[in-house]
C-alpha cells in the first residue's frame, strides 16, 4: 500500500515530536518518497550549540565535527529549502567558515535564534547583512551577539517581522527601536528579556504608540521601573493577551491600576524567597495584574523553592482569588515547587473544572485531597505534584510507584502525571486487539527494577475520555 504524501508527512510529524532522529534518519533509507518525506521533517530546523565540555577536552572537537556535518548536510541543494529553524548557541566561533555559506542557501528561513554564550564581535556581521533580504523571515531572537554598535544598525534593517526578541538589549540597540518598530506594522510580539536595565520608564513609554497590534510582551529585569510604570504601560496595549515579567520585591504600595481586559496568559519570573512577606507581596502582584482578566494560563520561572513543611502559605490567597475570579476560563496553573494547603485544593478542585495543567507543591495532607479529588476532574490532563514532608530530615515524602500508578487509574483524562521522582504517561497505543490505553513508566523513573507492571482496566478509560489528546510537551531547559 502507497501512503500520500499529505498523511506520510503527518506521520513523520509525530517522530519529530517525539525527538525520534534515528527513525527519521531511516526513513531516509526506504525509498525516495520516504527519503523527499523524511527530510523536510529532519532538516526543518537545524539547531547548533556547542557547549564546553571540560578542561581535558577544551577544543570541543566531537561537538564541533557533529555541527559542522550538520550544516554541510543541510545546506546540499535537495535539503536547504527544508530548514526553516536555525538556532545557534553555545561557543560557535569554531563554526565560521561553514556557518554565513550555509545560511545563503536556506532561502526559506523563518526563525532565527542567535544567542550564542560567547562569540567574536564580527561572526554574525555577515548573516544579519544577508536576513535582510529575506521576506520569509517572520520571528528573530537575538542576544547582545548582535547587538553592538557595529550589528545593531543591520539588526534593524530587518524587516516583515511579526516576533521580536532582544535579549538584555542595550543603548546601541534602543536608540535604533523606535524607528525599526515603527517599520515593523506586522510586528505581533515584542520580547525584551534577561537584563532589561537600559530601559527606563521613559523609554519604556515611548514604547506605546507603536504596539497597539500587540499580542505577546515581554519584559526583564530593570530597577528603574516601579510597579506603577509597568502597569500603566502595559494597560495601553489594547491587544494584549499574553505577558512575561520579571518580578523584584517593591516596598512601595502600588495605586490600583486600569485592569488587563484581554490577558490570556501571565509567566512571572522571579527570585527565590521562603519569607512569607516576599510571598504575600508576590501574590498580591499577581493577583493585581490579572484582576478583571480572563486569564486562562499562570506559570512562574524560578529555580529553587523552599522543600520544607512550613514554607510559605501566601499562594493560599491566589488560588482562593482564581476560584472566585477564573473558576470557568483558568486552564493552566504552575506554581512550579511552591506550596498550597489542603484547603486549596479542595478549593480549586471545587471549582476551577476546566483546569488541564497543574504543577505545584503540596504537605502530606494537601497530597491526600490531591488523591481524593483526581476523579472529579475531567479535564486535567498534566499534573506534576512535589509532596513535602512533614518532617525535617527529607525535604520529600516517600511515594511508591504503586501509588502513583493507582492516581492515573482513578482519573478518567490524566495522559502526565509526575509525584516527585516518579513519572509516568498514558497513550493509546494500536494492538492486535485494537486500540488500548497503556501507562508507562518514563525514562525519568529511578529505574526499570523499580517500575511495577502497569495493567489499566480498559473500562477506566474510553476513547471518549475528555481531552484525551491534549498533552503537553514538557520544555526541556538546556543545561
Amino acid at each position: 500500500m502507497q501512503l500520500s504524501n499529505d498523511l506520510l508527512c503527518l506521520i513523520l510529524d509525530l517522530f519529530k515530536e517525539e525527538e525520534d532522529r534515528v527513525t527519521l534518519f531511516r526513513c531516509c533509507l526506504v525509498n525516495w518518497e520516504f527519503n523527499r518525506a523524511a527530510s523536510r521533517v529532519l532538516y526543518s530546523e537545524v539547531f547548533l550549540n556547542i557547549r564546553p565540555s571540560g578542561a581535558s577536552n577544551p577544543s570541543r572537537s566531537g561537538n564541533e565535527k557533529f555541527c559542522n556535518k550538520i550544516l554541510s548536510s543541510a545546506s546540499l541543494p535537495q535539503n536547504a529549502a527544508y530548514v526553516k529553524v536555525l538556532r545557534v548557541k553555545g561557543y560557535p566561533d569554531s563554526l565560521s567558515e561553514t556557518l554565513f555559506p550555509a545560511v545563503k542557501t536556506f532561502s526559506n528561513l523563518q526563525i532565527v535564534e542567535i544567542a550564542p554564550d560567547q562569540s567574536r564581535d564580527d561572526l554574525f556581521t555577515p548573516i544579519l547583512e544577508e536576513l535582510v533580504n529575506r521576506p520569509s523571515l517572520v520571528e528573530l531572537h537575538v542576544n547582545s551577539a548582535c547587538t553592538d554598535e557595529i550589528n545593531a544598525p543591520l539588526l534593524s534593517k530587518i524587516s516583515g517581522l511579526v516576533s521580536l526578541g532582544l535579549e538584555g538589549p542595550n543603548r546601541a540597540i534602543l536608540q535604533l527601536l523606535l524607528d525599526w518598530l515603527g517599520r515593523l506594522t506586522s510586528l505581533q510580539e515584542l520580547h525584551l528579556t534577561r537584563n532589561c536595565g537600559s530601559i527606563t520608564p521613559g523609554v519604556l513609554r515611548s514604547f506605546v504608540p507603536f504596539l497597539a497590534n500587540i499580542t505577546a510582551f515581554s519584559l526583564g529585569i530593570s530597577y528603574s521601573i516601579t510597579d506603577d510604570d509597568l502597569f500603566k504601560f502595559l494597560a495601553q496595549l489594547p491587544c494584549l493577551e499574553r505577558v512575561q515579567l520579571r518580578h523584584y520585591l517593591q516596598w512601595k504600595v502600588s495605586a490600583p491600576g486600569d485592569p488587563l481586559k484581554r490577558l490570556h496568559s501571565l509567566t512571572v519570573c522571579h527570585d527565590s524567597s521562603d519569607e512569607d512577606e516576599f510571598v504575600d507581596m508576590l501574590c498580591a502582584w499577581i493577583i493585581r495584574a490579572i484582576t478583571a482578566s480572563p486569564i486562562e494560563c499562570i506559570r512562574f520561572c524560578c529555580d529553587e523553592f523552599p522543600t520544607h513543611n512550613e514554607a510559605p502559605r501566601g499562594f493560599d490567597a491566589l488560588v482562593e482569588h482564581l476560584s472566585r475570579s477564573n473558576a470557568d476560563t483558568l486552564r493552566v496553573l504552575d506554581l512550579k515547587g511552591w506550596l498550597i494547603s489542603a484547603p486549596s485544593v479542595s478549593l480549586l478542585f471545587g471549582t476551577c473544572a476546566a483546569l488541564e495543567e497543574l504543577v505545584t507543591a503540596l504537605d502530606s495532607d494537601g497530597f491526600q485531597e490531591f488523591k481524593n479529588l483526581i476523579p472529579t476532574m475531567k479535564r486535567l490532563h498534566t499534573a506534576v505534584v512535589l509532596v513535602i514532608c512533614d518532617f525535617a530530615d527529607a525535604p520529600f515524602e516517600t511515594v511508591s510507584a504503586e501509588e502513583v500508578v493507582q492516581i492515573m487509574q482513578n482519573s478518567d483524562s490524566l495522559r502526565r502525571l509526575a509525584v516527585n521522582e516518579w513519572r509516568i504517561e498514558g497513550s493509546w497505543v494500536p494492538q492486535q486487539d485494537g486500540v488500548r490505553f497503556v501507562v508507562q513508566h518514563s525514562l525519568d523513573a529511578p529505574s526499570e527494577e523499580e517500575a511495577p507492571e502497569i495493567d489499566v482496566p480498559q473500562s477506566q478509560h474510553s476513547p471518549q475520555a475528555p481531552a484525551m489528546d491534549a498533552i503537553l510537551e514538557e520544555e526541556e531547559e538546556e543545561e
